[in-house]
């Protein structure tokens, strides 16, 4: 069976540091996946839609698995440093190790960061 990563597009305003939310769930059913024994997720927004390295790389995030882990949702906080970027359309995907340390791209999208008009 081939596995697809979901595509979800994300909108965030330049300089902002909320957090960013998903929930993983089984494609069948819509139950939360148990992310019980789930480490290291990071999601790394670049530039380019198809990078061959991190040159082009905008900033990395180190999330956390939320408790419960039954509830299947794994949240990232990107600092306002991370988001004080150019606006524009740029790209990113976020990975994590499974309970069997298999690395799993589980979101992947347009990651579009748009111009604030507060600037306190």
């Amino acid at each position: 069976m081939a596995l697809e990563t979901p595509v979800v597009d994300i909108e965030y305003k330049r300089g902002d540091s909320r957090a960013i939310v998903f929930k993983l769930t089984n494609a069948d059913t819509g139950d939360a996946l148990d992310l019980t024994g789930w480490t290291a997720p990071v999601l790394a927004v670049n530039s380019e839609a198809t990078p061959t390295d991190t040159s082009n790389e905008l900033f990395k995030v180190t999330g956390s698995v939320l408790t419960p882990a039954t509830a299947g949702k794994i949240s990232f906080s990107p600092t306002t440093t991370d988001t004080d970027q150019t606006p524009a359309t740029y790209f990113y995907d976020a990975q994590a190790l499974d309970a069997d340390t298999g690395k799993l791209t589980f979101v992947q999208g347009k990651f579009k960061i748009v111009q604030d008009i507060a600037k306190d």
